[in-house]
Protein backbone atom coordinates (compact mmCIF):
# COMPACT_ATOMS: atom_id res chain seq x y z
CA UNK A 1 0.00 0.00 0.00
CA UNK A 2 2.09 3.22 -1.23
CA UNK A 3 -0.71 5.44 0.52
CA UNK A 4 0.53 4.27 3.58
CA UNK A 5 4.20 4.76 3.38
CA UNK A 6 3.79 8.30 2.57
CA UNK A 7 1.74 8.64 5.78
CA UNK A 8 5.03 8.94 8.46
CA UNK A 9 4.14 9.05 11.91
CA UNK A 10 7.40 9.86 13.20
CA UNK A 11 7.07 13.38 13.97
CA UNK A 12 2.89 14.00 14.59
CA UNK A 13 4.28 15.46 17.92
CA UNK A 14 6.10 18.29 16.79
CA UNK A 15 3.00 18.54 13.90
CA UNK A 16 0.01 18.99 16.51
CA UNK A 17 2.76 20.89 18.73
CA UNK A 18 3.73 23.50 15.75
CA UNK A 19 0.00 23.53 14.82
CA UNK A 20 -0.98 24.87 18.40
CA UNK A 21 1.91 27.11 18.56
CA UNK A 22 0.33 28.83 15.24
CA UNK A 23 -3.18 28.45 15.91
CA UNK A 24 -5.19 31.57 17.76
CA UNK A 25 -5.88 30.99 21.36
CA UNK A 26 -9.40 31.69 20.81
CA UNK A 27 -10.12 28.72 18.79
CA UNK A 28 -8.52 26.18 21.28
CA UNK A 29 -11.05 25.95 23.79
CA UNK A 30 -13.68 25.42 21.13
CA UNK A 31 -11.78 23.07 19.91
CA UNK A 32 -11.11 21.11 23.49
CA UNK A 33 -15.26 21.44 23.81
CA UNK A 34 -15.30 19.73 19.80
CA UNK A 35 -13.73 16.61 21.41
CA UNK A 36 -14.71 16.24 25.19
CA UNK A 37 -18.65 16.50 24.31
CA UNK A 38 -18.65 13.95 21.81
CA UNK A 39 -16.09 11.57 24.07
CA UNK A 40 -18.64 12.08 26.89
CA UNK A 41 -21.36 11.23 25.00
CA UNK A 42 -19.54 8.07 24.03
CA UNK A 43 -18.36 7.57 27.66
CA UNK A 44 -22.14 7.68 28.86
CA UNK A 45 -22.54 4.75 26.19
CA UNK A 46 -20.01 2.89 27.13
CA UNK A 47 -21.47 2.99 31.09
CA UNK A 48 -25.20 2.65 29.64
CA UNK A 49 -24.00 -0.46 28.06
CA UNK A 50 -23.60 -1.88 31.20
CA UNK A 51 -26.54 -1.13 33.74
CA UNK A 52 -29.72 -2.92 33.61
CA UNK A 53 -28.25 -6.03 31.88
CA UNK A 54 -29.72 -8.60 33.86
CA UNK A 55 -32.01 -11.18 32.67
CA UNK A 56 -35.60 -10.61 33.16
CA UNK A 57 -37.39 -12.32 35.95
CA UNK A 58 -38.69 -15.88 35.19
CA UNK A 59 -42.30 -16.78 34.96
CA UNK A 60 -44.17 -16.37 37.98
CA UNK A 61 -45.53 -20.39 39.18
CA UNK A 62 -48.68 -20.42 40.92
CA UNK A 63 -49.61 -22.97 42.93
CA UNK A 64 -53.16 -24.13 43.43
CA UNK A 65 -54.77 -27.19 45.85
CA UNK A 66 -56.00 -30.32 44.97
CA UNK A 67 -58.24 -32.08 46.30
CA UNK A 68 -59.25 -36.01 46.50
CA UNK A 69 -62.80 -36.65 44.55
CA UNK A 70 -63.63 -38.45 48.33
CA UNK A 71 -64.09 -35.05 49.81
CA UNK A 72 -67.57 -34.68 51.15
CA UNK A 73 -69.81 -31.52 51.25
CA UNK A 74 -69.18 -30.67 54.98
CA UNK A 75 -65.64 -30.58 54.10
CA UNK A 76 -65.63 -28.98 51.31
CA UNK A 77 -67.70 -26.40 53.44
CA UNK A 78 -65.75 -26.18 56.38
CA UNK A 79 -62.46 -24.92 53.68
CA UNK A 80 -64.75 -22.52 52.13
CA UNK A 81 -65.52 -20.75 55.96
CA UNK A 82 -62.11 -21.29 56.75
CA UNK A 83 -61.05 -19.42 53.59
CA UNK A 84 -63.90 -16.75 54.51
CA UNK A 85 -62.60 -16.50 58.08
CA UNK A 86 -59.39 -15.41 56.38
CA UNK A 87 -60.81 -12.72 53.98
CA UNK A 88 -63.14 -11.36 56.97
CA UNK A 89 -59.77 -10.87 59.56
CA UNK A 90 -58.07 -9.06 56.27
CA UNK A 91 -61.41 -6.77 55.91
CA UNK A 92 -61.47 -6.05 59.51
CA UNK A 93 -58.05 -4.99 59.77
CA UNK A 94 -58.58 -2.63 56.75
CA UNK A 95 -62.08 -1.25 58.13
CA UNK A 96 -60.39 -0.27 61.56
CA UNK A 97 -57.12 1.27 59.56
CA UNK A 98 -59.97 3.05 57.51
CA UNK A 99 -61.54 4.14 60.92
CA UNK A 100 -57.96 5.07 62.49
CA UNK A 101 -57.10 7.36 59.15
CA UNK A 102 -60.86 9.05 59.41
CA UNK A 103 -60.68 9.95 63.24
CA UNK A 104 -57.02 11.41 62.28
CA UNK A 105 -59.12 13.15 58.95
CA UNK A 106 -61.67 14.61 61.89
CA UNK A 107 -64.46 12.73 60.50
CA UNK A 108 -67.09 11.25 62.92
CA UNK A 109 -66.86 7.52 61.99
CA UNK A 110 -69.34 5.66 64.12
CA UNK A 111 -71.83 7.95 62.50
CA UNK A 112 -70.75 7.25 59.43
CA UNK A 113 -70.60 3.66 60.37
CA UNK A 114 -73.90 3.86 61.63
CA UNK A 115 -75.37 5.75 58.34
CA UNK A 116 -73.97 2.45 56.29
CA UNK A 117 -75.42 -0.41 58.55
CA UNK A 118 -79.05 1.07 58.41
CA UNK A 119 -78.55 1.18 54.58
CA UNK A 120 -77.68 -2.11 54.42
CA UNK A 121 -80.51 -3.18 56.44
CA UNK A 122 -82.70 -0.85 53.96
CA UNK A 123 -81.30 -2.72 50.89
CA UNK A 124 -82.07 -6.22 52.65
CA UNK A 125 -78.61 -7.22 52.68
CA UNK A 126 -78.07 -10.14 54.99
CA UNK A 127 -75.09 -12.55 55.85
CA UNK A 128 -74.77 -15.50 55.25
CA UNK A 129 -75.44 -18.03 58.71
CA UNK A 130 -72.05 -19.45 60.26
CA UNK A 131 -71.42 -22.53 61.53
CA UNK A 132 -72.09 -23.58 64.90
CA UNK A 133 -68.91 -24.63 65.71
CA UNK A 134 -66.76 -22.17 63.19
CA UNK A 135 -64.14 -20.69 64.92
CA UNK A 136 -62.62 -17.82 63.30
Amino acid sequence: MKFFDKAAMTGEGRDFRFFLDQTPRERILPGILALLIPGIIVFIFIIDSKVNTAPPPGPKVIYFESWPLSRTDEEILKDRWAIQCLKDEAMERRRQSMKELGRMSGMDVEKIEREAKARKLARGDVEDPRPAGLKC
